[in-house]
């Protein structure tokens, strides 16, 4: 066990929370609280999120629907006492590890390779700034954060922060990511996250990073601030539209312009669809038609209110 001791590490730290690392696959990291009730339903959210998108992505496949759902970390393990888990023995030797917290465990998603980010500090940033950032890269958690509703900062090109770093929408252009694609997929995610999970995927973000085998894949994380809603018009004007404009630099905009006009009809049309075959599918009985109704109204109110922002400023 010290063996992986000495390779354990704090990958993130909040003031809610802590994030380790250890060499333990498939299950690496170790996320923990001292507040247990608040870290014991991020696992159960967390859990069901999981199940239900693996359940959901044969489904689909099924149907023949044509959109690619986010991986989301697998999960297992929770434990009220983290110090009485089978990792106690790998965190012990750590500075500062929290032994009286609790915790649960899961997959670890690997960060973008060397050479990718390499490619990108000398694409994207100035001359000043990437030597800076090349001689930390190694030691940084790079997993790209997907910015679908904001373009990169006058500052950005001076940023070498590498640790989790955002690829804002002009960088997705520039690399001619098929942004298409990922707005009909956060369009989906959203929906099986009202419909099917029944959460209002408040502070959920969307990230690039690795799999097992090294390919770049788009990932679904953090349930953290998720949280349950009535399905009435007056929780899906409040709190799911608050949810959304509250973590929004990740989902697209509403902006009349064509470019952006058609990335957000990805998303919108994505989403309507995946919630009209979540209510109409044998799995889930929506027979209400007021229910029914609720994605369309969900959208409307976006679309009221999810304008340019910053986007063109």
């Amino acid at each position: 066990m010290l063996r992986y001791a000495l390779q354990a590490h704090l990958l993130a730290q909040t003031d809610k929370a802590w994030i380790f690392v250890a060499n333990m696959p498939p299950f690496r990291v170790t996320k923990m609280s001292r507040n247990t009730k608040g870290i014991f339903r991020e696992y159960k959210v967390h859990s069901n999120v999981d199940a239900t998108f693996k359940a959901m992505s044969k489904h689909l496949t099924m149907h023949g629907f044509d959109v690619d759902l986010p991986f989301v970390p697998e999960c297992s393990g929770f434990y009220p006492n983290i110090s009485s888990s089978p990792c106690s023995e790998t965190f012990k030797h750590l500075n500062g590890f929290p032994a009286d917290a609790s915790g649960y465990f899961m997959e670890y998603i690997r960060p973008l390779n060397e050479h990718h980010t390499k490619y990108l500090i000398k694409r994207y940033l100035t001359r000043s700034a990437q030597g800076q950032a090349l001689s930390t890269c190694q030691s940084k958690h790079f997993l790209a954060k997907v910015y679908l509703g904001d373009t990169k900062p006058l500052s950005d090109p001076w940023n070498t922060e590498m640790h989790d770093r955002p690829a804002y929408l002009d960088h997705l252009l520039a690399e001619r990511v098929e942004v298409s694609y990922l707005a009909a997929s956060m369009g989906a995610t959203l929906a099986i996250l009202h419909w099917s999970c029944g959460v209002d995927a408040r502070g959920v973000e969307f990230v690039l990073g690795r799999d097992t085998r090294g390919h770049v894949q788009f990932w679904l994380i953090d349930f953290a601030d998720c949280a349950t809603f009535p399905k009435n018009p007056e929780a899906v004007v409040t709190q799911l539209v608050d949810a959304v404009m509250e973590n929004e630099p990740f989902w697209p905009r509403f902006i009349n312009i064509q470019a952006l006009r058609k990335l957000w009809a990805c998303f919108r049309d994505a989403y309507l669809e995946m919630s009209d075959f979540i209510m109409t599918d044998a799995m889930i009985d929506y027979d209400n038609d007021a229910v029914r109704a609720l994605p369309y109204l969900f959208m409307m109110e976006l679309e009221k209110i999810r304008g340019s922002g910053q986007l063109l400023a």
